[in-house]
C-alpha cells in the first residue's frame, strides 16, 4: 500500500511538473516572461499566441489539455501582460514577432504551426510575413486590428451603439435607422480626429508614451496594433492557413475574416454560429475539432465559392429591412431599404438610394462604364472584385480587401463623400487608408 500511494505521488508530480511554467528572460524588451512547455519536444510543435488582456496564455487551458500528447505545445504571457513583467516599452506587433523568433528559436527549434488569437492573430500573421520558413502552418482566431484604424473605430462605436439600444428594450423604436446611422458615423468620426495626432510618433517616444498613453502596456499594445499597416502582407502568406471567426464577434469583425479569405491563397475560412470572440472557451469542443483538424490537414484549402450558372434575375428593392440577395444578378435597384446584404452574388449594375448595404464575396462587373452608384447611402464592399467605376452622391464607402480594375478614374464623388480603403487593390495599387472625395 505504502508503494502504491508513493507511485501515485510521483505521478501527480510528473504531471504537475508537465504543466508548471517557468520565467525566462527575453532580449527584445529585456522582460521577465512566463513560458510553458508541453508535451514530449519530438512531436509535431504547436506555438499558441494570446491577444489583449491579462488573461493572457491561460485563454489557451483546454487546448494544451487538448494536444499535450500529440504535440509539443509552448505558450507564453507576452510582455506586458499576464504573468509576464509591465513596462513602458513599444508593445508593437512588429516587437512582438521578434520576441516570438527569439522564443521558437531557443525553445523550439524546428518548423512549428502557429495559432494566433485576437491581438495574438495579429502578430501570427506579421510573423509569419517576417519568418515564413519557420511556419509550417497558421491559425488565425478572431484576428484584431488588420483593418485600417477608421474602419475598426466605426465597428466598435456601431456594437456600442447596438448594445445600448438592446438594453432600452424597445423604448426607442421610434427612432429612424438612417439617424442612428448617422449618429454612429458622427461619433466614429470624432474618435478618428482624436487619434489623427501622429500616433507613430507617441509610439516610438518613451516619454510620450507615458504622458499620452499612460505608459500603460494595454494601452500601448492597443494603438499599435491598430497602427499598424497590414497591407500587402495577407496576398503574400503561402502558408497554409485556417481562419477561425465568431459569427457573433463584437471585438473583432467579421468582415476582417472574409478579408483575409479572399487574400490569402492557401486560406480556408470556418464561421462558428452563435459564437463570439473568445471561441475556445465559450465553444471549446468545435474550436478545438477544427484546430486538430487543421493540424492533420484533413480537410484541404477551402477556397471562397462563386454563384452556379444560373439566369439573372433583376430586382427593385424597395422600404426592406434585414434581406439577404445571393446569386447571379443583372440589375438591382435598392431604394429606403436598412440591412440589406448582397453575398456571394455576380452583380451587373447596382444603384442604391438612401440605404444601408454590406455586399460580401461577390463580383460586381458590367460592360457598362459605371457598376455601381450609390446616394445618401452607405454601402461596405467586403472581399470582393470591382471591374467599373463607382459613382457616389453624399455617401460612406467602406471598401474592404477589394480588387478594383478599370479606365479612368475609379471612384467620382457628384457631391461629398467619403470613402475608406483596407488592405484594397485598385488598379495594381495598395491602398489603405481614407480619403473626402467631391469637395468643390
Amino acid at each position: 500500500m505504502k508503494i502504491f500511494v508513493l507511485m501515485w505521488v510521483f505521478i501527480v508530480g510528473l504531471h504537475a511538473e508537465e504543466f508548471r511554467g517557468t520565467f525566462i528572460t527575453e532580449p527584445i524588451f529585456n522582460a521577465s516572461v512566463y513560458l510553458q512547455t508541453v508535451g514530449n519536444p519530438d512531436n509535431p510543435a504547436v506555438v499558441l499566441v494570446h491577444g489583449l488582456g491579462d488573461e493572457a496564455s491561460t485563454i489557451w487551458e483546454g487546448s494544451i489539455e487538448r494536444l499535450k500528447d500529440d504535440y509539443f505545445v509552448v505558450t507564453f504571457d507576452l510582455p506586458g501582460f499576464g504573468q509576464s513583467s509591465k513596462s513602458n516599452e513599444l508593445y508593437s506587433p512588429l516587437n512582438y514577432a521578434k520576441f516570438i523568433h527569439y522564443i521558437t528559436q531557443t525553445y523550439v527549434k524546428k518548423p512549428f504551426h502557429l495559432v494566433g488569437h485576437s491581438m495574438g492573430g495579429a502578430i501570427a500573421l506579421k510573423y509569419t510575413s517576417m519568418y515564413p520558413s519557420d511556419v509550417e502552418s497558421l491559425v488565425l482566431v478572431d484576428a484584431a486590428g488588420i483593418l485600417h484604424r477608421s474602419e475598426y473605430n466605426n465597428f466598435l462605436v456601431q456594437n456600442g451603439v447596438n448594445a445600448f439600444f438592446d438594453e432600452q428594450n424597445g423604448l426607442i423604436q421610434g427612432l429612424q435607422t438612417q439617424k442612428v446611422t448617422s449618429f454612429i458615423d458622427k461619433i466614429a468620426e470624432k474618435i478618428d480626429r482624436k487619434m489623427s495626432l501622429d500616433m507613430e510618433v507617441v509610439l516610438s517616444s518613451e516619454d510620450l508614451r507615458a504622458t499620452i498613453l499612460g505608459g500603460s502596456p494595454y494601452s500601448i499594445a492597443a494603438v499599435a496594433l491598430v497602427e499598424e499597416n497590414f497591407n500587402g502582407i495577407p496576398q503574400k502568406i503561402n502558408t497554409r492557413t485556417t481562419i477561425i471567426w465568431g459569427e457573433a464577434d463584437t471585438v473583432a469583425p467579421i468582415e476582417t475574416g472574409y478579408v483575409l479569405h479572399k487574400l490569402m491563397p492557401n486560406a480556408s475560412l470556418k464561421i462558428l454560429p452563435r459564437t463570439g470572440h473568445v471561441p475556445m472557451i465559450s465553444n471549446e469542443e468545435t474550436f478545438l475539432n477544427l484546430l486538430e483538424a487543421h493540424l492533420l490537414n484533413q480537410e484541404g484549402i477551402v477556397r471562397p465559392t462563386v454563384p452556379p450558372n444560373a439566369p439573372n434575375y433583376s430586382a427593385t428593392i424597395r422600404d426592406i429591412d434585414g434581406r439577404v440577395y445571393t446569386g447571379r444578378i443583372g440589375n438591382m435597384s435598392i431604394i429606403n431599404s436598412q440591412k440589406i446584404i448582397i453575398k456571394d452574388a455576380v452583380i451587373e449594375e447596382l444603384g442604391i438610394i438612401n440605404s444601408d448595404v454590406k455586399i460580401i464575396n461577390s463580383t460586381i462587373k458590367s460592360t457598362k462604364a459605371v457598376v455601381l452608384s450609390a446616394q445618401n447611402a452607405k454601402v461596405f464592399i467586403v472581399a470582393s472584385d470591382i471591374s467599373g467605376r463607382i459613382k457616389l452622391q453624399n455617401t460612406k464607402l467602406h471598401l474592404l480587401g477589394i480588387t478594383m480594375d478599370t479606365f479612368g478614374k475609379p471612384i467620382e464623388a457628384l457631391s461629398t463623400s467619403m470613402v475608406f480603403y483596407s488592405l484594397c487593390q485598385i488598379n495594381n495599387k495598395l491602398i489603405h487608408g481614407k480619403e473626402i472625395l467631391g469637395l468643390h
